[in-house]
C-alpha cells in the first residue's frame, strides 16, 4: 500500500479545509564572492550573500489590492462566497487589515488559481485519440479506458465535470471548498492563531496538550462539525455519508468525553492542515517578494562598485546547471525494460506465472481469491510476439536505447519494499536509522517510548512530516533553499519556493486523470517562457553593463544615462528572475502503484497502450519539452527512481486469524490482539493525534501492508515493556492473562500454522545497533521449518544455516533469477567467485573471513533477492521495525482484497528503477550494475552543487552516481 493511495478518508480531510510569508536585503563585501568555476559561482553569490540575510517578516506594508483571485479582487471573490451573512460581514470588514488579508489572499490565490482554470478533459486520452483510430482503441478498452460513451461495454465514463472531482462523492475545489477554507481561516485569527508574529517561523508547530492549543481545538471543533454535518446532508446515500455523519454525531456536546472522540481527531488534523499550508504558502510568497528585493539590492551594489563582478555573475547564471527528479510509486526497472526490450525473458516468465497461478494455492491454509479478476490480455501478446508500436512507450524505448547504462540493471527498494518507507528516502536521500535518518521504518510502527502506535494510511499521514522535522532530516528543498525549487505533487516540501499539494493531487487525481500532471506543466510552460526572456535579458545586461565601462568619464551625461538604464534593468531582471525555470524540481506520480494494486501488475489497465505507465511516459516527455523550449534542456540532469516494484496476488489470507484464532481456541485464556492496520484494498483510519489508544494492556499488536508485510510487536522483554523482545524470549512468550509458569513458543506456532504461505519471517536474534546485529530467518520448506542466521559485525556480514551442516537456502543466494537474462561469462564468475567465498570459505569465528556489504550487494544481483542478505541485517536498525517481520510467498497476499501487492521479498518487489537521462552524461559513463533507490537525491545534489557527497556524513544515508556517470 502506498502512502499516496488516494482514500475517501483523506478526501474529505482535504474538502473541509486548509494554511500557512515578507522582505530585507543584506548585501556582503562583493570582493568576497567565491569563484568555483563559472558553472557555481552565482550559486555561491546567492547563498552566501544575496539570500542569508532573508528575515522572512510578517511586518505587512503591502496593499492587498494586489491579489487577484479568480481574476477579480479580494473583496469582490469573499462577497461572491456562499458565506452566511454574518461571516461574510466580519471577512469583508478586516480585509483592511493587511495583517488579515495578505496571508488569507496569497493562500487563496495559491488554492484557487494554482488548482483551477484547467479543463477536466484526460489529456492522455486525447492524446490517444491523435495516434490511434476508434477501432484499435477499442481493443486496448480495460477497466480505466473507454472509447466515447462505451453504451455497449462495462466501461463507465467517470465524472468529467468542469469542477475538480474525486473519488465520485462530490468532493471539489468549488465555491464551497473556498468558502470552508474562509470559515476556519477566520475563525483561527479571530482567536489569535498567527496574526502577533513578527516574523514567520522556520518551521510549523503542530497543536499539542497545552491548555492554549486545547482551547483553540474546543473553540473550532464545533464550526468543523457543522461544516461536517452540511456537506454529509448533500451527498448520497453511502459508506461516505455514514461516516461523516458519524463523526457529526461524536462531536455533539454530550459525546464531548467519549475516548478518542474522532470529531476532536479531525478537528486536530484539519487545524494543523490548514495552518501549516497557509504559513508554507505564505512563506513562498514572502520568499519570493525578499529575493527580488535582495537580489535587484545586491546587482545594484555590484554594479555601482564591481561592474566586473556582475557580469562575472550573469554569465555564471548563464550557464547554471538544473536538475529534475521524478519519483515514481511501483515503478520497476525489470517490467519497464521487459517493455521496451524484446531480448528479455521478463514478460514471458510473468506471464507463465499468471498461467501457472493455481501452483501458489496452499493447501492446507484456507485462503481466499481477490474479487477482481487479472486482465492480461495485452501481457499474453507480448509474451507471444514482438510489438512494435511507435506510439508504445516512446520515451523509456529512447531511454533505454541511449542511456542503458545509467539505468540500474537492479534496483534496491530497502525492506521492507513500502511507500512510506522508501519515498522519504528516494527523496532525500537519507537512511532510515540513526541521526538524520527519516526513523520511518514501515507502514505502521508502535512507539513504545510515547505508547504511541502509527498507521499512516488516514489522519495519520500528517504525522509523517513531524516525525521527518523530529528527526532533523533534510530535504533537497532545505539543502537547495538558496536556489529557485518546484515541488509537483510530492510530500516533505516545506521549504521549496513553488508547491503543488501532493494531498490535493490524490484527492482528485483518481478520477480526475491528468489533474496534477497538467498543473506541473501548466507552471513548468509559464516558467519556460520567463526563462528565454530571462536569458535575453542577461545577455543585453552583460552587454549594456560592458558598454556602460566603455564610457569614458568625461562623457558624463552619456555615462549616467547609460547607469539609469542599466539600473533599471537590474530591478526588472530581479522581479522576473524569480519566474524562471526552477534550478531543481521534484515530480511525484503515484498512479502506477495505485491502481496496479487494484488490477494487478501486469494487468491490461497498466500495460496497454491506453495503460498507466504509457501514460506515465507521455507525461515525462510533456515535462521534458519545457526544458527544451526553456533552452536549458542540454544543462539539466534528469533522475528517476521508483519505491518499489508489484507482484501479483492470486490467494490471500489474514496470518493474524490463522495464528491467532487458531491459538486461542487451544488455550483456556485470552490472548489480547489489537490490530492497528487496515488490510489492503479497505479504508483508512482515524487516530486522535492528542488522545491516541494505549497499547499496553495489549498482547500483541498487529499490522498489514500492502500485500506483502505483515508485523507482529510483542512486550515480553525482560529489559522492560519497551525493549523488544528477542528470539530466546519469544520462545517463552507469556501473554498478559496467561498462568504464572505459562508460556507459549509464539516463533513455532506461527511457524507451523502459516506452512505454506510463509516465505520467511525475521526476527532479533541479538539487540540490534550500528555496529552489531543478528537477525533469525525462519521459513518453511517442504512444510518442514527451516532457521537460518546473518550475523553483522561493523561492515561484514555472515549468513549460516542453523540446520545442521548445510548451505543456507531461505534467501535463495544460489539460484539465478529467472526474471533476467543469462549474465555474461564475467558476470557469472564474478557470482562463482563470491558465492565461494561468502558462504563456502567464511568462517563463523573469524569475521575478518566474512564477505563486506558491498560483496554481498555484488553476489545478490543475479539472485531473485538482491541485497537481501544486507537488507535483512538491517532491518532493525531502527526499533520501531517491529518484534516479527512476516513475508508471505510469491502469489500470496497476507491482509488484502486486492490482486497486486509490494512490502515483501520477492524480486518483483524488490527491484526499484533508479536511472538518469540528458545532455550532460558522457560517453564514458559506467554501466550502473546494482544501486540503491536513495541514491537518487545525493547524485542530483552534487551535480547541482558540485559539493561531494559521502554517505554518513550530512544527513547522506547513500552515495552519489555522479563519478559513475562521467558528466560533461
Amino acid at each position: 500500500m502506498s502512502f499516496y493511495s488516494p482514500s475517501r478518508c483523506r478526501a474529505f480531510l482535504f474538502s473541509t479545509l486548509s494554511l500557512a510569508v515578507v522582505p530585507t536585503s543584506s548585501v556582503a563585501d562583493i570582493s568576497t564572492t567565491p569563484v568555483i568555476g563559472g558553472v557555481f559561482s552565482s550559486s555561491e553569490v546567492l547563498k552566501n550573500q544575496v539570500l542569508s540575510s532573508l528575515s522572512y517578516s510578517a511586518t505587512l506594508t503591502r496593499d492587498a489590492a494586489i491579489f487577484t483571485i479568480a481574476g477579480v479582487t479580494l473583496d469582490a471573490y469573499i462577497l461572491a462566497l456562499p458565506l452566511d451573512a454574518k461571516t461574510k460581514a466580519r471577512v469583508i470588514a478586516q480585509l483592511s487589515n493587511p495583517t488579515y488579508s495578505i496571508p488569507l489572499g496569497y493562500f487563496l490565490y495559491s488554492y484557487y488559481d494554482r488548482y483551477s482554470g484547467l479543463g477536466s478533459e484526460d489529456v492522455f486520452k486525447a492524446y490517444l485519440s491523435t495516434v490511434y483510430d476508434d477501432e484499435v482503441l477499442r481493443g486496448f478498452e480495460h477497466s480505466l479506458y473507454y472509447v466515447g460513451d462505451a453504451p455497449d461495454s462495462d466501461y463507465k465514463e467517470p465524472d468529467t465535470s468542469t469542477e475538480a472531482t474525486g473519488h465520485h462523492e462530490g468532493i471539489r475545489i468549488d465555491e464551497h471548498f473556498i468558502a470552508n477554507m474562509v470559515v476556519i481561516y477566520d475563525a483561527l485569527f479571530e482567536i489569535g492563531v498567527w496574526q502577533d508574529m513578527e516574523r514567520l517561523p522556520e518551521s510549523y508547530t503542530y497543536l499539542t496538550n497545552s491548555p492554549e492549543d486545547l482551547a483553540i481545538i474546543n473553540q473550532i471543533q464545533p464550526i468543523i462539525v457543522e461544516l461536517i454535518a452540511q456537506a454529509a446532508s448533500g451527498m448520497e446515500e453511502g459508506d461516505m455519508k455514514s461516516a461523516m455523519l458519524a463523526i457529526a454525531e461524536d462531536g455533539k456536546p454530550e459525546n464531548a468525553d467519549k475516548s478518542n472522540n474522532k470529531a476532536q481527531a479531525l478537528t486536530i488534523t484539519l487545524i494543523d492542515f490548514v495552518r501549516l499550508n497557509l504559513l508554507k504558502a505564505y512563506r513562498q510568497f514572502v520568499y519570493k517578494d525578499e529575493r527580488a528585493e535582495a537580489l535587484d539590492d545586491w546587482m545594484q551594489q555590484a554594479f555601482d562598485e564591481q561592474p566586473d563582478s556582475l557580469i562575472q555573475f550573469l554569465e555564471s547564471q548563464q550557464n547554471k546547471r538544473f536538475a529534475v527528479q521524478v519519483t515514481v510509486d511501483g515503478l520497476q526497472q525489470g517490467l519497464i525494460e521487459g517493455l521496451v526490450n524484446e531480448g528479455t525473458p521478463f514478460i514471458s516468465v510473468a506471464y507463465q506465472n499468471h498461467k501457472d497461478r493455481a501452483k501458489y494455492k496452499p493447501e492446507i491454509e484456507k485462503v481466499i481469491e481477490p474479487e477482481h479478476q487479472q486482465q492480461v490480455r495485452f501481457m499474453e501478446v507480448l509474451s507471444e510476439q514482438t510489438y512494435r508500436d511507435p506510439h508504445y512507450l516512446p520515451f523509456f524505448k529512447k531511454l533505454y536505447q541511449d542511456h542503458r547504462d545509467n539505468i540500474s540493471r537492479v534496483g534496491i527498494s530497502s525492506t521492507p519494499t513500502i511507500s512510506v518507507r522508501n519515498l522519504p528516502i528516494i527523496k532525500t536521500g537519507a537512511k532510515v536509522s540513526g541521526e538524520g535518518g527519516t526513523g520511518v521504518p514501515n507502514f505502521h510502527f508502535v512507539d513504545r517510548d510515547i505508547d504511541r502506535a502509527y498507521y499512516f494510511f488516514g489522519n495519520d499521514a500528517l504525522q509523517l512530516d513531524v516525525l521527518m522535522v523530529d528527526n532533523k532530516v533534510q530535504t533537497m528543498f532545505d539543502r537547495l533553499d538558496y536556489l529557485k525549487t518546484l515541488n509537483c505533487n510530492a510530500q516533505y516540501d516545506w521549504n521549496a519556493h513553488t508547491s503543488y499539494d501532493g494531498l490535493v493531487n490524490l484527492g482528485l487525481g483518481e478520477s480526475l486523470r491528468d489533474y496534477g500532471e497538467k498543473r506541473c506543466v501548466k507552471e513548468l510552460q509559464a516558467r519556460s517562457e520567463v526563462e528565454v526572456a530571462l536569458r535575453e535579458k542577461r545577455k543585453a545586461l552583460i552587454e549594456d553593463i560592458e558598454a556602460y565601462q566603455s564610457i569614458s568619464s568625461f562623457d558624463l551625461f552619456t555615462k549616467l544615462s547609460k547607469k539609469a538604464q542599466v539600473k533599471q534593468s537590474i530591478t526588472q531582471f530581479a522581479e522576473l528572475d524569480g519566474n524562471g525555470m526552477p534550478d531543481y524540481t521534484l515530480v511525484y506520480n503515484p498512479w502506477p502503484d495505485h491502481f496496479a494494486h487494484f488490477t494487478g501488475p501486469f494487468s491490461d489497465e497498466i500495460l496497454m497502450p491506453t495503460g498507466e505507465l504509457n501514460r506515465l511516459d507521455y507525461w515525462i516527455r510533456q515535462i521534458e519539452a519545457t526544458y527544451k523550449s526553456a533552452g536549458v534542456y542540454d544543462k539539466t540532469l534528469w533522475g528517476m527512481a521508483g519505491d518499489h516494484g508489484l507482484t501479483p496476488v492470486f490467494y490471500s489470507l489474514n496470518p493474524e486469524k490463522q495464528v491467532f484464532y487458531g491459538l486461542q481456541a487451544e488455550l483456556d485464556y485470552p490472548i489480547v490482539v489489537k490490530k492497528i492496520s487496515s488490510d489492503e484494498g479497505e479504508g483508512p483510519k482515524i487516530t486522535n493525534a492528542l488522545n491516541y489508544p494505549s497499547s499496553k494492556h495489549v498482547d500483541v499488536v498487529v499490522a498489514s501492508t500492502a500485500g506483502g508485510n505483515f508485523m507482529m510487536d510483542f512486550f515480553n522483554s525482560k529489559q522492560g515493556w519497551t525493549v523488544q523482545p528477542l528470539y530466546q524470549e519469544l520462545v517463552q512468550w507469556a501473554p498478559i492473562a496467561a498462568p504464572k509458569d505459562g508460556s507459549i513458543n509464539v516463533i513455532d506456532e506461527i511457524a507451523k500454522r502459516l506452512p505454506e504461505s510463509l516465505d520467511y519471517m525475521v526476527v532479533r536474534e541479538s539487540a540490534c545497533g550500528e555496529r552489531a546485529c543478528s537477525v533469525r530467518v525462519i521459513g518453511n520448506r517442504d512444510l518442514k521449518r527451516v532457521d537460518e542466521l546473518i550475523t553483522r559485525h561493523g561492515d561484514k556480514l555472515f549468513y549460516e544455516s542453523l540446520m545442521g551442516n548445510q548451505a543456507p537456502t531461505l534467501l535463495n543466494i544460489q539460484t539465478l533469477n529467472p526474471y533476467l537474462g543469462s549474465p555474461s561469462k564475467a558476470d557469472f564468475s564474478a557470482y562463482s567467485r563470491l558465492l565461494e567465498k561468502c558462504i563456502n570459505r567464511s568462517v563463523k569465528e573469524d569475521d575478518s573471513t566474512w564477505c563486506s556489504r558491498s560483496e554481498w550487494t555484488d553476489l545478490t544481483q543475479l539472485t531473485p533477492r538482491p541485497d537481501s542478505v544486507n537488507q535483512l541485517a538491517n532491518i532493525y536498525l531502527e526499533d520501531r521495525a517491529g518484534t516479527i517481520n512476516l513475508f508471505p510467498k510469491a502469489g500470496i497476499g497476507y491482509n488484502t482484497i486486492v490482486p497486486g501487492r509490494h512490502a515483501g521479498e520477492d524480486y518483483l518487489e524488490k527491484d526499484a528503477f533508479i536511472g538518469f537521462w540528458g545532455s550532460p552524461i558522457g560517453e564514458n559513463s559506467l554501466p550502473l550494475k546494482i544501486e540503491a533507490n536513495g541514491s537518487l537525491a545525493p547524485t542530483l545534489y552534487e551535480y547541482l552543487t558540485g559539493e561531494l557527497v559521502v554517505a554518513g556524513e550530512n544527513g547522506w544515508g547513500f552515495p552519489s552516481l555522479l563519478n559513475k556517470l562521467d558528466i560533461r
